[in-house]
């Protein structure tokens, strides 16, 4: 039933730094690659069938018949677009697992669309450009999600922070320095303990911006000026300036009405947190940042300069990953892999 070739391929989590709700009006977003990963293994078939193994259960069908699948409410919506856009000639086999779970705002969605044509493009082509894969899987994103800006997936297959626009689609990575990256404080993604889907979440912004479009367009260009300015600082290596920025998006995020109680407890947390641990002067402005991450109305926030607060769900301390999408050796140790959700 399969061949002897094989690849496997990985693609990092994300998240996005600052330019929620913006970028689908034209402004730039500040995104980045996460070190936790997707793995997925590809092997051809020699019985013209899809067959895909993950946590999330098995799935098979005729290749023939995968585009009857497609319009299906199925976790592994994402993984079967990603396939019919790579428009495979012959059956495949994916194994897919996760060192990460899907509450913590991680982008799995686009983490898995990217390995997934990732893998695809290397078993039938031997190679993968991650500015080509990108370009695939915003396509995958916004077919699934009905729309989307695609940050995520520029993160997943760039790796590193990346300044993305989304119309027209342009995604460059930011270049950090060594000292930067020797100083860059501790970010915390904390879950709310709920999730408004982010449709809904556009949906219900669209419809307040009718009754104010004129405080909701001058809301947007802030935006924007807050992602410039944030990208000023990294190049800088000046991350109080851009935790200042991050505060300034939260409070434009309030304004657009994506904030809520639980999301305003948990930034109270962290900046009671951040100012218990410093050890600076009465003077000195404590290293602390708080921003939505994400659409907003739950979900997580990000948290810059704190360490782990007393709150009842769940949290972590992320790293940036300089690296995108990869060819692997082999998949990891699925012991040590957490539940994978897509």
């Amino acid at each position: 039933m399969t061949t002897n070739k094989s690849v496997v391929v990985s693609a990092p989590a994300n998240t996005m730094l600052m330019g929620e709700h913006a970028v689908l009006f034209g402004h730039n977003a500040l995104v980045c690659a996460l070190t936790s990963r997707i793995y997925i293994e590809a092997h051809k078939r020699t019985d013209g069938h899809i067959v895909i193994d993950s946590k999330m259960g098995h799935f098979s069908c005729a290749l023939a018949d995968l585009d009857m699948h497609l319009s299906k409410n199925s976790p592994l919506s994402f993984v079967l677009e990603s396939l019919a856009i790579t428009s495979p000639k012959h059956g495949v086999g994916l194994v897919i697992v996760s060192d990460f779970e899907h509450t913590l705002g991680l982008g799995s969605s686009a983490a898995v669309t990217v390995a997934t044509i990732g893998a695809m493009e290397l078993l039938t082509k031997g190679y993968f450009d991650p500015q080509a894969v990108m370009q695939l899987g915003i396509k995958v994103i916004r077919q699934v999600q009905g729309n989307g800006s695609g940050a995520d997936v520029a993160a997943s297959a760039l790796g590193g922070v990346v300044k993305f626009k989304a119309k027209p689609v342009s995604a460059d990575k930011v270049s950090l320095g060594e000292l930067t990256w020797r100083n860059a404080p501790t970010l915390r993604l904390v879950y709310c303990g709920y999730k408004t889907p982010t449709p809904k979440v556009i949906a219900s912004v669209a419809l307040a911006s009718e009754k104010d479009p004129e405080f909701f367009q001058n809301c947007y260009e802030k935006m924007g000026a807050c992602v410039e300015s944030s990208i000023v600082a990294l190049h800088q290596g000046h991350w109080q300036k851009f935790a200042r920025t991050m505060d300034h998006y939260q409070d434009l995020m309030r304004d657009i009405g994506v904030s809520d109680e639980a999301i305003e407890s948990i930034i109270k947390l962290g900046l009671s947190q951040a100012n218990g641990q410093t050890s600076k002067g009465l003077d000195d402005e404590v290293l602390f940042g708080a921003k939505i991450s994400g659409s907003g109305l739950g979900d997580c926030v990000l948290l810059l300069g704190s360490q782990a607060i007393d709150w009842p769900h769940q949290q972590i301390c992320v790293q940036i990953d300089p690296q995108g999408l990869r060819e692997e050796a082999g998949l990891p140790d699925q012991t040590n892999t957490l539940r994978e959700i897509m």
